[in-house]
């Protein structure tokens, strides 16, 4: 039977490892002659961090290789066991698995023992993070006075969680997320090993779902390469994408505010297969890039009618369904609450800005009949304001920035600086929100009548208002809102 492509094309030397960081780090300290007795690999799974410390075995046990030389000859005895994973004096340790009183025990009787055939004995430690805390003492205090015949390797995803006293006592080797480049690179050398022809939109969308592991994207490269070659069309299929449900498509829909239609597309998607976890990853990324764009970091645009801001609040929903999306009865329902509540945002305007200098203003006259009292009703604003917050933050953004001018009847009549800025609060959902909590504060039914000002926007606090009771916690939302409408 013949072995899997991740066995088969393992690194065996440095100079194989992909992880471009960690091979020169380790190629550094090789290099120097200074050998530490304890390293950490610290990383993604999949990343290389086990192949690496098989390689550190063989490197400081190899008797082929030449002086001066740090490579292992991977032909030698000592290097063909390793390899093999049949080494007596090379033990692999489960972390999670390693949390018994007698477990401690035998690993302090192994430590002691000189190694039976090597020069080293080497302990490699996965997951270490993972050690109980009797465990931990037990090796601290080996680390603090290690045997000259045995060398730790810790690897572990979370290193964050190991105790200081451990970490400081190891020479720390960070395996970074691999780039897309360095995927790639690995993928090509298997397809021209196996003489598997590809297609290179294919290799870069195993990537895309392999998340930065090298072991992940060899093992989907495999599932892949039983037809001779690696098309676009069989990646998506066993990643389970339909290339008819592209991610684009329903971000479109978002952008058109078509609600029902994005909500009808979503339940084919399912009945079609498509992954709802690869679907989010996706239009998360594609949101990504089209906020770097905007700053100049993606030189790609991506082709979706949504400005940086809506791209924003678009992220904060889908991250919040993918989340929500591991622990749900319905796999589809976080997404389809994640698109009706984007339908109940107000739009924000594209396009350039407005010349001011065209619209013709509305000049405020004194008003009579007035129902309610002006001071009444600013004394009353922070409340009103208070009312919104839980209705609908758009509109509280809105009217932070605008101010009561005068009364009529039932009418409230808000001074605003801007007629796009006018026309939003004047729209149905935006006012209704309005005078459902100003009705409530005020006990009668007001109205809403907006007007545009003659002043510029700086004046704003020339009148003053009581300031509104808004807590901190809430002003970062309100405050990207704001920022929104008067950036764009």
């Amino acid at each position: 039977m013949s072995r899997t492509f991740y066995l088969k094309y393992r690194p065996q030397t440095f100079a194989d490892l992909d992880s471009t960081t960690a091979r020169e780090e380790l190629i550094k300290i090789f290099s120097s002659g200074n050998l530490p007795q304890a390293f950490l690999f610290s990383g993604t799974k999949g990343i290389g961090k086990t192949s690496s410390a098989r390689i550190v075995a063989k490197a400081i046990n190899c008797t082929g290789k030449k002086p001066n030389e740090f490579e292992p000859c991977n032909k030698c005895d000592n290097c063909l066991s390793i390899t093999a994973g049949n080494n007596v004096d090379v033990m692999e340790i489960d972390a999670a698995s390693f949390t018994g009183v007698d477990d401690i025990r035998d690993l302090r009787d192994k430590i002691r023992l000189s190694p039976a055939s090597l020069k080293y004995k080497v302990f490699i430690i996965d997951e270490v993070h993972r050690l109980s805390g009797s465990a931990f003492d037990a090796l601290l205090k080996t680390l603090e006075e290690p045997p000259q015949h045995v060398i730790f390797i810790l690897c572990t995803t979370d290193p964050e969680k190991l105790p200081k006293t451990i970490v400081s006592r190891c020479q720390r080797i960070a395996f970074h997320k691999a780039t897309k480049k360095e995927i790639v690179e690995r993928l090509k050398k298997n397809c021209l090993a196996e003489g598997l022809e590809f297609e290179e939109e294919a290799l870069v969308q195993i990537v895309k779902i392999s998340e930065g592991s090298f072991r992940d994207a060899v093992k989907i490269l495999e599932q892949v390469s039983f037809s001779g070659k690696i098309t676009l069309g069989e990646v998506d299929k066993i990643a389970g994408i339909s290339g008819e449900y592209k991610p684009q498509d329903l971000l479109h829909l978002l952008a058109a505010r078509q609600t029902k239609e994005a909500l009808l597309w979503i339940g084919r998607a399912v009945e079609a297969g498509v992954s709802l976890k690869i679907l989010l990853e996706n239009l998360l990324e594609i949101l990504r890039i089209i906020i770097l764009f905007e700053y100049g970091v993606e030189e790609e645009k991506v082709e979706v009618n949504l400005t940086g801001g809506q791209a924003r609040q678009l992220i904060d929903l889908l991250a919040l369904a993918y989340t929500e999306m591991k622990f749900a009865v319905i796999p589809q329902l976080p997404l389809e609450m994640a698109v009706i509540e984007w339908s109940s945002f107000v739009p924000m305007v594209i396009g350039a800005s407005e010349d001011k200098s065209e619209i013709k203003k509305e000049k405020i006259s004194p008003l009579s009949n007035a129902k309610f009292v002006l001071e009444e009703i600013q004394a009353k604003w922070p409340e009103i304001l208070e009312r919104v917050k839980p209705l609908n933050h758009s509109v509280l953004a809105f009217l932070k920035a605008c101010r009561p001018k005068a009364v009529e009847g039932n009418f409230l009549i808000l001074e605003v600086f801007y007629k796009f800025h006018k026309d939003q609060l004047e729209s149905e959902k935006c006012r209704r929100v309005f005078e459902k909590a100003a009705s409530e504060v005020l006990n009668d039914k007001v109205l809403l009548k907006c007007v545009l000002s003659d002043e510029k926007p700086a004046k704003l606090n020339s009148v003053p208002l009581p300031k509104p009771s808004i807590k901190n916690e809430d002003e970062d939302d309100i405050i990207k809102v704001a920022e929104e409408i008067f950036n764009n």
